[in-house]
This record gives structure tokens, C-alpha cells and sequence, in this order.
């Protein structure tokens, strides 16, 4: 095992982001515990640095999902228990980021790759948290697959976004993308790739939700799936040289 040189910092790093969320009330303890846990693993495996694109995806979803709390809940749109995440929440979204971390602990597999699924999996994460929680304040009609066909739906039913849905998706994996980039863990091109992977898995996930498999699946399950849709995408392009070597 090889700890990065700023491992310790990153830790110091992960323990403050942990504390926050249990302060602001974003997260459950056990919930808060399991996100410490994955930052020490991107900590160790990349770097301190590395955790801006975590913190972008997790704070910035504390943020969205409070946001216009209200109107969401009286249109059946809002995340009950106040949006708080639980330890589900986390192995749902981050089992494949921390996956990939661990990895890269044991270079077990080409840093690249690995940190280009890191970074592909929470934009897709944050994709489609973003849209599920900015699509019912930006307005517009929510679409989604019923018996195979496009069907006009409430804002918050499992599988329907809008187009105001859409485009927060696409922003929220720009962003995730765009600091992975900055702080040099990605090149341009995997960054794009690992953007466009992770809007790309949203849709296939919002799709996928109006299906009798995704009704079986759950939410959990979904957003699981969200992760190894992105992570496959990815990998395809960096596998068809989109996405640098």
C-alpha cells in the first residue's frame, strides 16, 4: 500500500468535512462516518486535493436539496427526512469513487483509469441530484418512460425530468469534472469524457427508473446502477482514446 504524500493533510481535511455535515445537519452519524471513511480513502489514493470534486458533489447536494424546500414539498417533490443522507445514500453513490481509491492505494490498476472512474461516478452522482432537486424549481413539464412511451409526469416521480432537470444535470457534471481538471487529477480530455459520461449515465438512469426493472431496482439500487453506467461510459472512451491514455 502507498499512502500519497498528502494524506495526512487530506485526512485533517476529511475529518473538518465530516464534522460539517453532521453540524448543518446534512448527513445522519452513521451517514457522516461512512463519507469520513471515503474521504480517506480519495485522501490516501490521490491526494487532498483530490477531494474538492467529493466536497463539490456532497456539499453542493446538501445545498441543492435544501434549496426552495417548500415549494418542493408541497408539490411531493422534496427527500423526506429533511434530505439528510443516510449510510444507504453513501454506498449507493460512493461505493464505486471509493472503490477506485482503494485501487489506487495498491496501484492496482493505472492511476488514470482509476481516477478517471472516480471522477465519472460522482459526476454522474451529481447529475442526477441535481437535476431531481433544481428540476421542480426551474419549472417546466417532467417527462419520463411509462410502458416504453414518453408520458407527462409529477416533478419527483421516480424516472421524470424536465428540461430545466436536463440542463442542471449537465452543469452539476461540469462542475464535478471542471475541479478534477483544476486540480490537475484529470487532463482536459478525460475530464470531458468523465462529464459527458456522467450526464449521459443521469439520462440512461432517469430512463431506466420508468421501467419495471427500476422499479425493482429502488432508488438505491438506481443510483448504483447511475455509477457503473458512468464508469462504463468512461471507460469505453478512454478505451476509444477520447479520453487520453
Amino acid at each position: 500500500m502507498t499512502l500519497h504524500p498528502d494524506a495526512a493533510w487530506g485526512a485533517f481535511i476529511a475529518l473538518l468535512g465530516a464534522v460539517l455535515i453532521l453540524a448543518t445537519r446534512q448527513g445522519t452519524p452513521l451517514g457522516a462516518l461512512a463519507g469520513f471513511a471515503v474521504a480517506l480513502l480519495v485522501a490516501g489514493g490521490f491526494g487532498a486535493w483530490a477531494l474538492l470534486p467529493l466536497a463539490v458533489f456532497v456539499l453542493g447536494s446538501g445545498l441543492l436539496t435544501r434549496a426552495g424546500r417548500a415549494r418542493k414539498e408541497a408539490i411531493g417533490a422534496a427527500e423526506p427526512d429533511r434530505g439528510r443522507r443516510g449510510i444507504a445514500h453513501v454506498l449507493a453513490k460512493l461505493s464505486l469513487p471509493s472503490a477506485a481509491c482503494a485501487l489506487a492505494l495498491f496501484r492496482a490498476a493505472p492511476q488514470g483509469a482509476l481516477a478517471l472512474v472516480y471522477v465519472a461516478s460522482l459526476a454522474g452522482a451529481f447529475a442526477d441530484t441535481a437535476a431531481t432537486e433544481l428540476g421542480p424549481l426551474l419549472g417546466g413539464r417532467a417527462l419520463g418512460l411509462r410502458a416504453g412511451r414518453l408520458a407527462a409526469l409529477q416533478h419527483g416521480a421516480p424516472g421524470g425530468m424536465s428540461a430545466g432537470g436536463f440542463l442542471a444535470g449537465a452543469a452539476a457534471a461540469g462542475a464535478v469534472a471542471l475541479c478534477a481538471s483544476w486540480v490537475r487529477l484529470l487532463g482536459l480530455a478525460p475530464a470531458v469524457a468523465a462529464a459527458v459520461a456522467g450526464f449521459l449515465a443521469s439520462v440512461l438512469e432517469s430512463a431506466f427508473a420508468g421501467t419495471s426493472w427500476g422499479a425493482r431496482a429502488g432508488h438505491f439500487g438506481r443510483n448504483f446502477l447511475l455509477s457503473l453506467a458512468s464508469t462504463g461510459l468512461a471507460l469505453s472512451a478512454r478505451a476509444l482514446g477520447l479520453a487520453g491514455s
